[in-house]
């Protein structure tokens, strides 16, 4: 008992620990002094660099160790090793800048217009955007997803193939999703109203924001719209958090998003479809997170905060996540893993997709997973004859 009481004493403390410097490095405007950073042990920084980077937000917290005063060298020692993986990031991310620039250069050549969304949009949005964790690259070709892979195809870069709303390749070691949708279709009646707006969206005003990031030179790149954001970004989260867990970094991510762009957001049409989608739930429980458990206010968010049991048990989930699947990738026990996680999840269904039947929706992912085994799984889907 007195070691489980100790476990769970670090993990709350490398938690407090760890909001506490996020809040500060993202939300203080650079306000940051050496009494903002607690003086811990080795073993207390350990812990808590080791729940940062578990949670996707490693590179935020080791940002501030150049303002901390020195410290004995078992600390700094920890420090080092950590600052050295968080630094990894910053050639990921610069990795992935220049991979988006020969994409879009490539499909410029073809007069094919790209948006790119999810993660390198969202860096976009930090203090530092090499702070943001991402590894794919997502991204929507407008329609001519087909013709994508074609480009691609004729620089000796193959797509493959995914369950559902995405084609996959690899360019320079980064993943290329090919997005024909942007939500999947096929398993949840919902997410077709979702997709249905963002794809009208994309038409109305996919082209007015240009990828400047990439450089002004890259006139076929684009981003999402807020409005886009608002909708994507909420069922993206709850997609994660049914399948697996939502790390604090896609908190922070709508936490931001909220502050720097909420009050461009058409609300009225978001939150009528967060209605109509069964996502209303889901994003006043994200919103009560936010305000109760990171300590951020959004007021340009009209969702009202969603306190209760479930609020409580969904913390509990992205804090102490369960155990990733440890097998190869579409091994037979990694299947088996990723069906006793989907069992274990399904209260986390009766959140996200309280109207859709969720042994029918077991079957079809076994379904799914069979196609995968037996090679049925082709480029030529419904989706890509578009």
């Amino acid at each position: 008992m007195k070691d489980k009481t100790k476990d769970f004493q670090r993990s709350h403390a490398a938690l407090e620990t760890v909001i506490a410097l996020v809040r500060a490095a993202l939300f203080n405007e650079g306000q940051i002094g050496d009494t903002d950073i607690p003086v811990l042990t080795a073993d207390a920084w350990d812990e808590a660099l080791r729940f940062a980077s578990r949670q996707g937000v490693l590179p935020i917290v080791t940002s501030l160790f150049i303002r901390q005063r020195e410290e004995d060298a078992a600390t700094r020692q920890v420090k080092v090793k950590w600052f050295a993986v968080a630094q990894q990031n910053r050639q990921r991310y610069q990795i992935r800048l220049q991979t988006m620039r020969e994409m879009a250069s490539l499909f410029a050549h073809e007069g094919i217009d790209v948006m790119f969304f999810k993660g390198v949009q969202l860096a976009q949005l930090y203090p530092n955007p090499e702070w943001r964790v991402f590894s794919d690259i997502d991204y929507y070709l407008f329609g001519r997803s087909a013709d994508g892979i074609s480009v691609l195809a004729g620089k000796g870069i193959e797509n493959e193939a995914y369950y559902h709303h995405h084609t996959q390749a690899v360019l320079h070691g980064v993943l290329l999703e090919n997005h024909y949708d942007f939500v999947e279709r096929v398993n949840h009646r919902c997410d077709i109203l979702l997709d249905d707006a963002l794809k009208a969206l994309a038409a109305e005003e996919g082209h007015s924001i240009r990828a400047s990031f990439l450089g002004e030179e890259y006139e076929n790149a684009y981003v999402m719209t807020p409005t886009m954001n608002a909708i994507f970004l909420m069922r993206h989260m709850s997609a994660h958090f049914v399948g697996e867990t939502v790390p604090l970094r896609q908190l922070y991510d709508w936490a931001l998003f909220l502050q720097r762009e909420g009050s461009l957001v058409d609300w009225k049409r978001v939150t009528d479809l967060y209605e109509t989608s069964a996502l209303t739930e889901f994003a006043g429980i994200v919103q009560a997170l936010l305000h109760d458990r990171l300590h951020v206010v959004t007021p340009s968010c009209p969702v009202a905060p969603l306190r209760g049991e479930r609020t409580e048990k969904v913390w509990q989930s992205i804090v102490s996540p369960p155990e990733a699947d440890p097998y190869r990738k579409f091994s037979l026990p990694y299947f088996l893993f990723e069906a006793r996680t989907f069992l274990n999840n399904r209260w986390k269904h009766a959140i996200v997709y309280p109207d859709d039947s969720y042994f029918r929706l077991f079957f079809r992912y076994l379904w799914s997973v069979m196609k995968k085994k037996l090679g049925l799984l082709k480029n030529e889907e419904r989706s890509l004859k578009s």
